[in-house]
């Protein structure tokens, strides 16, 4: 039994001192962002109580008889008459915060004064002439005062913080941690360290200062939520709240160009984002309106991606929806002034903040635009923040010879890293839940507040899909998905053809492999509940083109082909529409033209090119294969010129600079 002591208190020492400094560095950033100016008390207590935890479970390595021992020792006492007092006004304040009417100011300030009296009082009457001599206890090598006093100021501060704690289970019936934690170091520095050692002891005080931090988290959470939303927007933009959204929008009127407007709703970090591109004279045909959803690949979830394509769009008179599918990082605005780079350390302060909600709340309710409340159990939160942490630092070992891009893929994937907790379906769900939703509340808008020629309720309209990449495999699959509706709302947006650019056949392909590997082993749904179009093509039948490039690294050409072409061999096949073709675009060196992953994309500057390069293909903005492939591809489809599955260079293509082929080469 001595023996099992003799090593499970100091480790039991050092346990502590890495749970205090886990909790250090998850709260710090929080510690920065408080405005209650006592929390600086809460990193100090920390960062004492580390200490004393560090030479209590060293000192049998310095030795007894050593002068270093003594002196930390000193140094270690020194520190919790001084700082245990503090804990007063870290009481008071959030007494204050609970909103209890005798924490006014001067009670508040007077809380120092005293604090500071008792840490005086306490070294004058403990510190100042104290003798130490060597003692170990269960294996733990210490210093203890010659003559023992019962330590009356820190179970006057413990019985204090009680007082204060039940006041605050009493004025917040939900919060009780408080009251836990003060108990538990209550009963634990009451117990008599001569026959049970100091562990006891310093566990409670770990246990008191989580608590204490937890509350005061709790408090200034509660009140963030309580503020009613303030919009943040650049110059340009204008702000409304309309039909239960909160809408920004734009006009956009360039020279000698057909003006649109834009309006945006939800944002990037709820996983609601939805841009619509309104032409100012939509294009009809028949009476019909056009209705373009565009799909973005995995994690370009901004619309600077493919802004020049948007623009082009709206301005040949369609209505253009642009969801982000996936819950991302991405700032709603891409100024100079607001965008937000989700490095390593501002993703390691997300982690410690949403690990403190989890371990607060058990849950958090997230905001949807399909008006579907989900909720994320604690456990689920607790495994995405660690699994978090661990894919950087598993990235960053594996990309230690190519910095460059390692750093910047880690910054792709936590981006979209909360969006992974869903599978691919789910994201094909809410785009076109989304589209659905935004198209009725556009209709509702224009029958309300526009002229009645304009009333949209009133419109039929022929709808199309788009998507690139993953998207491009989610916009093959839009049929499978939308077949599950029963409502007859949805039917009216079955695509009448689908067109993509360098699709992914299957959620495998497109992702770096040891990104893909590390979310499997993690459990993310994204990886681990995959979409193929093996599953998904056998319900699109309607006219289906596929532009893809000869060159593209990302997803393989003979993914989709395996050449020859009358094998008819590859994913390809697996669509069940007659009406398909592949077609794959040529590089031309010449004309530094890369036939590769990247042609739909128009604008990678927010990652940079030396990353992109590696990544489909870096661009300052469109070239040839937007203006002579995708785009008027895209567009002939739309007007009805030709069908997706009969483009050529003279119906729809416009190529000059470089070929397209029909197989693979």
């Amino acid at each position: 039994m001595d023996s099992f002591l003799d090593t499970a208190y100091p480790l039991g020492h050092l346990t502590v001192a890495v749970i205090e400094l886990v909790i250090l560095i998850f709260a710090y950033p929080f510690f920065r962002i408080s405005n209650n100016w006592a929390m600086i008390v809460l990193p100090l207590v920390l960062v004492s109580t580390i200490y004393d935890n560090v030479i209590l479970w060293s000192g049998k390595f310095i030795g007894e008889g050593e002068d270093l021992l003594l002196t930390l020792s000193q140094i270690r006492y020194l520190l919790h008459y001084a700082i245990v007092p503090l804990f007063i006004v870290v009481a008071i304040e959030l007494a204050y915060s609970s909103g209890a009417r005798w924490a006014n100011k001067v009670v508040r300030v007077l809380s120092w004064l005293l604090a500071f009296g008792l840490a005086a009082f306490d070294i004058a009457k403990n510190f100042v002439g104290l003798e130490l001599v060597s003692e170990t206890f269960a294996g733990v090598l210490r210093y203890v005062p010659t003559e023992p006093s019962i330590p009356i100021v820190t179970i006057l501060v413990n019985i204090f913080v009680l007082l204060v704690a039940i006041g605050i289970w009493i004025r917040r019936k939900n919060w009780s941690w408080l009251f836990v934690g003060a108990i538990i170091a209550l009963v634990g520095n009451a117990l008599p360290s001569q026959q049970l050692g100091t562990l006891p002891g310093s566990a409670s005080e770990c246990v008191l200062a989580l608590s204490l931090l937890l509350t005061q988290y709790h408090f200034e959470d509660d009140l963030e939520e309580e503020k009613p939303f303030t919009p943040i927007y650049p110059e340009g933009w204008n702000y409304k709240e309309y039909s239960g959204y909160q809408i920004f929008w734009k006009e956009e009127k360039p020279q000698n160009e057909p003006a649109y407007t834009i309006y945006q709703t939800g944002s990037h970090k709820d996983g609601d984002f939805v841009r619509i591109y309104v032409p100012e004279h939509p294009y009809q045909e028949n009476g019909k309106f056009k209705v373009i959803t565009y799909l973005h690949g995995f994690a370009l979830c901004l619309p600077q991606f493919y802004e020049d394509h948007l623009k082009q769009l709206v301005q040949q008179g369609y209505y253009v929806f642009f969801p982000d599918y996936q819950e991302s990082d991405y700032p709603d605005f891409t100024t100079e002034e607001n965008q937000e780079r989700p490095t390593f350390r501002y993703w390691l302060i997300r982690v410690g903040v949403l690990l403190i909600k989890f371990i607060l709340r058990g849950e958090i309710k997230k905001k949807d635009f399909r008006k579907l409340a989900e909720r994320k159990s604690r456990f689920e939160g607790l495994r995405l923040a660690s699994s978090s942490v661990l894919f950087i630092g598993v990235t960053s070992i594996f990309y230690l010879f190519n910095r460059e891009f390692g750093k910047n893929l880690i910054r792709m994937i936590t981006t979209v890293i909360e969006s992974l907790r869903n599978s691919p379906e789910e994201w094909l769900e809410f785009s076109i839940d989304s589209t659905v939703i935004a198209w009725e509340k556009l209709c509702e808008y224009s029958r309300q507040e526009q002229k009645q020629e304009l009333d949209l309720s009133q419109k039929e309209i022929d709808f199309y899909v788009f998507g690139h990449s993953l998207g491009g495999l989610l916009a093959l699959s839009w049929s499978y998905c939308i077949n599950k509706k029963s409502d007859e709302k949805f039917q009216k947006f079955q695509p009448k053809q689908v067109i993509t650019g360098d699709p992914a056949p299957n959620t495998a392909m497109g992702i770096p492999k040891l990104a893909l590997v590390i979310l499997g082993f993690l459990g993310f749904r994204f990886a681990t509940q995959k979409m193929d179009i093996k599953d998904t093509g056998k319900e699109l039948n309607v006219p289906v083109g596929i532009l893809h490039g000869n060159d593209d690294k990302i997803v393989k050409p003979t993914q989709w082909v395996k050449p020859p072409l009358s094998q008819q061999k590859g994913s390809f096949f697996a669509i069940a529409s007659t009406e398909k073709k592949i077609y794959f675009s040529l590089s031309n060196k010449k004309e530094k033209l890369r036939a590769n992953h990247n042609q739909s994309v128009t604008d990678t500057t927010y990652y940079g090119d030396g990353f992109m390069a590696n990544f489909g293909g870096a661009k300052d903005d469109p070239n040839a294969y937007n203006y002579q492939y995708i785009w008027p591809a895209l567009n002939a489809i739309v007007t009805n010129k030709v069908q997706a599955n009969q483009l050529d260079n003279n119906n729809g293509f416009e190529l000059q600079d470089f070929q397209v082929v029909d197989e693979p080469n």
